[in-house]
């Protein structure tokens, strides 16, 4: 019996140890200020021959930034124990100045159903909260209201008041003082920006008063994180619109100095950089805003760049022309108005350049050509009318051989002498090379400046013009091609017989047919 009795005992014993141990080797009540973050630790001890699937999960720090390394692991022959930490950061804005959490611990036995459970409890103590309900003025001065005004609401209404003075006093000190300094600058801009930011300072003043008002009664922590997240939001809302409006005066002068809203900058650059600016500006200000009141913007951001890469894979052709037109607006390698000429053979007038096509007009079929603007950057184009409106051109002539070419040179420069669109200037004076000896002529080269692009093709016909007539007056002649063919006698004799001997037969054919 008493043998029975110690076999019960010790596999009692036995049972009670097989069950894993989770040590506490940490302090598991901590000081943790606001925004930082702590650990705590544990060790898992496997503690028998069994091996376990242990998982681990918190429960009290759902709305807190909390990390469990590792959550899931296996405790075997391998690895029979494991360091789990737990990971905690304070949000900015604490709904409790005191937070308690439970960490479970749970083993299942490889093959097995059983569970076992070991609970820890931790504890966090948020300190950096500032002091609620102190019954002070401006955060500096006790309260000297007489009672009943003595108290936390005496001191919330002579804040209000005190804070909407110091508001006045700071908007009058822009008006009456920056303004006037402001005005004897040379420049409109540092007018407007203080016309910007004057009212948007002066509701900022009031509502950062009114906020540290509210804090001098007695609320809780979670009420006070609630205005705090609204003041900050407001806050940076109102930063925002104050960015968006300089950039946006910033760019109205930029305008004005680079000549006003007819130019390229004014009419298609202005908009293209002010709803660039406005998008990244908005889109960038509220991330940065969420992200300071405590909300996640991971998830989003990644979101975001995920969308980006579809729209820019979706609208390449479109993101092509886009850039382009920038590149053509900066690097301005034409304006409107210019005659260009394109690898096609055209001429053609540039009448607008937009942010995803350029129109140009072609001259001599007096259509409209729409091209893309990646089309446009990326081919060769020569500006006729850069660096000036000047044209320098060529005429090829040939002459007979024989002629006096001295007299070809005389009228190749008499017949530009008197045109009013050619260019005689020095260095611009018309020039007559001999170039080579041709197959039937003398090739002769007249090389001339024309004052305006636009009157090559007129000034080209009258020039070609007065030089067959001044050549028909010097009896020079234009010769064309010519080839004089030599043949042998014995040739030209077989060839007569052959022709004779086709008569007689034509004729005999004929006599037959009369027949």
């Amino acid at each position: 019996m008493i043998l029975i009795i110690l076999a019960i005992f010790s596999s009692n014993i036995c049972a009670s140890n097989i069950n894993p141990i989770v040590g506490e080797d940490d302090t598991y009540s901590k000081n943790i200020r606001i925004g930082e973050s702590d650990i705590f630790n544990w060790t898992v001890y496997r503690n028998s021959s069994v091996n376990y699937v242990v998982t681990v999960s918190a429960q009290g720090f759902e709305s807190w930034n909390h990390q469990i390394s590792p959550s899931y692991f296996v405790l075997d022959e391998i690895m029979p124990y494991q360091i789990v930490g737990l990971h905690v950061t304070v949000p900015t804005y604490p709904d409790k100045e005191k937070r308690d959490a439970t960490i479970t611990f749970s083993f299942r036995p490889l093959n097995e159903s059983k569970t076992v459970v070991i609970k820890k409890d931790v504890t966090v103590h948020v300190t950096g909260v500032l002091e609620t309900g102190k019954n002070s003025i401006l955060g500096m001065f006790r309260n000297p209201l007489p009672p009943p005004l003595d108290a936390a609401i005496g001191a919330f209404i002579l804040n209000v008041f005190l804070w909407t003075i110091i508001a006045i006093v700071v908007y009058l000190f822009i008006k009456r003082i920056l303004i006037e300094i402001a005005k004897k600058t040379k420049t409109l801009l540092d007018d407007i920006l203080i016309e910007i930011i004057r009212r948007p300072i002066l509701f900022l003043i009031v509502l950062y008063g009114s906020v540290q008002s509210i804090f001098n009664l007695d609320i809780n922590l979670g009420v006070r994180a609630t205005i705090d997240q609204i003041f900050m939001f407001v806050f940076f809302i109102v930063g925002i619109y104050m960015v968006y409006r300089i950039f946006d005066e910033v760019l109205e002068e930029i305008t004005r100095r680079k000549g006003g809203k007819t130019t390229i900058f004014g009419s298609v650059l202005r908009p293209v950089f002010r709803k660039i600016g406005l998008t990244v500006i908005i889109i960038g200000g509220l991330i940065f805003a969420l992200s300071i009141i405590g909300i996640e913007v991971t998830a989003l951001l990644a979101g975001a760049g995920v969308l980006g890469l579809v729209i820019a894979f979706a609208a390449q052709d479109t993101l092509s022309n886009f850039f382009s037109g920038i590149h053509l607006l900066l690097d301005r390698p034409f304006k409107i108005g210019d005659v260009i000429y394109l690898e096609t053979g055209e001429y053609c007038r540039v009448e607008n350049v937009g942010m995803r096509s350029t129109k140009l007009y072609s001259i001599f079929d007096h259509e409209l050509i729409i091209l893309p603007n990646n089309a446009v950057a990326n081919q060769k184009i020569i500006n006729i009318v850069r660096p000036d409106v000047k044209i320098r051109k060529k005429i090829e002539v040939g002459v007979a051989y024989g002629s006096d070419l001295k007299k070809v040179k005389e009228s190749l420069i008499n017949a530009t002498k008197n045109h009013p669109n050619i260019v005689n200037k020095p260095g611009y004076e018309p020039k007559v090379r001999f170039t080579g000896f041709g197959d039937s002529s003398l090739n002769f080269q007249i090389s001339i400046w024309i004052d305006e692009v636009m009157n090559q093709w007129d000034v080209l016909s009258d020039i070609r013009c007065e030089i067959d007539n001044l050549f028909r007056k010097e009896n020079i002649d234009i010769p064309f091609p010519q080839r004089t063919i030599w043949l042998k006698k014995g040739i030209l004799n077989e060839s007569s017989n052959k022709k004779e001997k086709y008569h007689t037969t034509n004729n005999t054919d004929k006599k037959s047919d009369e027949k």
